[in-house]
Order: C-alpha cells, then sequence, then structure tokens
C-alpha cells in the first residue's frame, strides 16, 4: 500500500442539483482528511448549545457557511486544523481534523467549552388528574 492514502483511495466527489450547500460544506470538510493531510479526528455532540455559542475556537477563519430553514454548517480552519459545526434547532455537532490527536482533542475543547446549555429543571411532583365519561342510559 502506497505511504500516501490519497494514492490508494481516490476520491471523486459528484456534485448535482439534488445536493444543498451544506452538502457541499459537508464534502469540503472530508477531503483534508480523506487525502490523510489532516489524519486525526475528534468529534462532540451538543444536544442543547447555550444561546450565544459560536463554537468557534480562538483563531478560528471562517471559509464556508451555509444556512437553510433549521439548520446551518460552517466550515473553519486554523494552523493544522479544520473544524466542521453542523447546528440544527438547539443542538449540534462539532467534528475536528487535524494533523495530531492531541491538536484535534485541544481545538475541540477550545470549541465547546461552555457551549452545552443546562436543561431547564424540571419538578420532581408533577399534579396529574384523571377524567372519566361514562355513556348515559
Amino acid at each position: 500500500m502506497s505511504a500516501n492514502p490519497y494514492d490508494a483511495l481516490p476520491i471523486r466527489l459528484n456534485v448535482d442539483d439534488s445536493d444543498s450547500p451544506s452538502d457541499v460544506v459537508d464534502a469540503l470538510f472530508l477531503g483534508r482528511f480523506a487525502t490523510g493531510e489532516q489524519p486525526y479526528s475528534h468529534a462532540a455532540n451538543i444536544d442543547r448549545v447555550r444561546s450565544g455559542a459560536t463554537l468557534l475556537p480562538p483563531g478560528a477563519r471562517v471559509l464556508r457557511m451555509a444556512r437553510d430553514d433549521d439548520r446551518s454548517a460552517t466550515l473553519a480552519e486554523g494552523d493544522g486544523w479544520t473544524l466542521l459545526i453542523s447546528r440544527w434547532n438547539r443542538g449540534a455537532d462539532v467534528t475536528v481534523t487535524a494533523t495530531s490527536a492531541e491538536l484535534a482533542q485541544k481545538v475541540l475543547d477550545q470549541a465547546t467549552e461552555g457551549a452545552a446549555d443546562e436543561p431547564e429543571p424540571q419538578p420532581e411532583n408533577v399534579t396529574m388528574g384523571f377524567w372519566y365519561v361514562s355513556p348515559r342510559r
């Protein structure tokens, strides 16, 4: 097998009118990982993202941003890493590829630090009622 994974497994992506801009952002993100330029990947899922959290680590350069009605995708980069943020309603997936596993984890930690919103407190006891309707005779 070749030392360069790209030589062994060439990658071709076809884009047509059924693909959304978010799909293109996803494909662009995979490029550096697939070619082996950034062979390490770390990811996190946040169910409830705090309002105002950008999920971008310090020094990130935004390359692409795509928005739909209920979701968005942001592609950003820094020295030796690439970041994909996929957001929907209140949640997000954050994925980082990097030149080392340590760098991938560091960038992921910076991007997600303090981003998770605490769930709304739920009462321990809930009042319940019961209704019963019987047919008239």
